[in-house]
């Protein structure tokens, strides 16, 4: 048995998603073999040593803790450390990743893995040159609901697919999309600046296009458009409670994408329209074909917030009919954790890359291009 992945985190703290989503499924004996966490890395000394002291616990060895503004650095230059988990705010990421990629460590970085198309290319570039391996934290492409949507296109179960759309309307909750819509926590808050890159149309538009490329292929031209109908954004603490405090908002709160496929589906219409501020949450998705129609929503059970891309499996029809979804062991790991087992494969593995978030990007791209020119048809290069 080969020697367990020893893994330095950046970003994990008491909370936020490396704590609460990535973290957790290591635990799990499918993969408590294969993984160990080594380091830590936070901003604060008192956090990096809490974090220390808590997986030391559970990992039953000494776990280190890096803080301050060269802890990122010392981590990635720890020799106990193999892989370099970067859980921070998109505007940080390059910073986090660099100094990895430098010290030959493999790495895993959550979506968007750049503030921009350039910057994600960047890494992906350096990566291959340094000879590592990467892994993006897009993992939804693992969920039982896409696989078995992408077994019923393969197999021909709606003939030639003519189009395909996905309406997603999100509600903000005090422990998930804390940055979208009315209101925002305040960590959360630099994501309503625009210029900060972490937006309904890099965040949830990229986590879909993934699914929708890795089902339909990749889109050859689109179109879009964005509006702010919540410019006023209310502040709330972590129980949803009003603070006062009033920012103005200029990221999108509306994103509409429409645009045709190419490859085996050349010339099938795409829609993506991603929303927040509405009353009730809903997710919808439908691939027509000449000879059948799948639609996926959410279930009831699922909460208002139905939250596709990290957890909850979805309701999947064909023709009207329900769809049975074939259930794995590993299926109890959900989407982050399945991404996990997939990277200890090895290369017989199937997970997110940066070289396919450079193939995301290049539409997030054109669909920055479409914005800011009025919503023009703009080819994805």
């Amino acid at each position: 048995m080969s020697p367990p992945i020893r893994l330095g985190v950046i970003g994990l703290s008491s909370s936020g998603w490396a704590a609460t989503s990535l973290i957790p499924p290591l635990f799990d004996p499918l993969l408590s073999d294969k993984y160990t966490i080594t380091a830590v890395a936070t901003r604060s000394e008192t956090s990096a040593q809490a974090s220390a002291t808590k997986y030391s616990e559970l990992t039953g060895h000494k776990v280190k803790g890096y803080y301050g503004e060269n802890g990122a650095k010392d981590l990635a230059n720890d020799s106990e450390v193999d892989l370099v988990v970067v859980s921070v705010k998109i505007p940080d990421h390059w910073k986090a990743v660099k100094p990895a990629i430098d010290a030959g460590k493999d790495i895993f970085v959550e979506w968007s893995p750049g503030r921009s198309l350039e910057e994600t290319a960047k890494m992906a570039e350096a990566a291959k040159a340094k000879g590592v391996r990467t892994i993006v934290g897009a993992q939804s492409s693992h969920s039982a609901t896409i696989r078995k949507m992408k077994e019923l296109v393969d197999s021909g179960k709606v003939g030639k697919v003519i189009s395909t759309n996905l309406v997603r309307t999100s509600l903000v909750l005090p422990s998930v999309l804390k940055f979208i819509g009315k209101t925002s926590t305040e960590d959360s808050a630099y994501a309503l600046d625009i210029n900060n890159d972490a937006t309904l149309l890099t965040i949830l538009t990229g986590h879909h296009l993934t699914n929708l490329s890795y089902i339909l292929g990749e889109l050859k031209e689109v179109s879009a458009t964005t509006a702010i109908l919540f410019p006023n954004v209310q502040i709330v603490d972590a129980n949803g409670k009003a603070t006062g405090e009033i920012i103005k908002k200029t990221a999108p709160d509306q994103v509409i994408l429409t645009g045709t496929l190419g490859g085996r589906h050349d010339g099938a219409i795409v829609t993506v329209h991603i929303q927040a501020g509405a009353a009730t949450g809903r997710f919808l998705w439908f691939i027509d074909g000449e000879d059948g129609v799948i639609e996926v929503k959410n279930r009831p059970e699922n909460g208002p917030q139905g939250v596709f891309v990290g957890f909850n499996e979805m309701k999947l029809l064909l023709n009207n009919e329900e769809v049975g979804l074939d259930q794995r062991e590993e299926d109890r790991l959900r989407n982050t954790g399945k991404a996990w087992l997939e990277f200890a494969k090895g290369d017989k593995g199937q997970y997110e890359t940066l070289e396919h978030s450079v193939v995301v990007w290049r539409v997030l791209d054109a669909a920055f291009k479409s914005i800011a020119d009025g919503g023009r048809k703009i080819a994805v290069a």
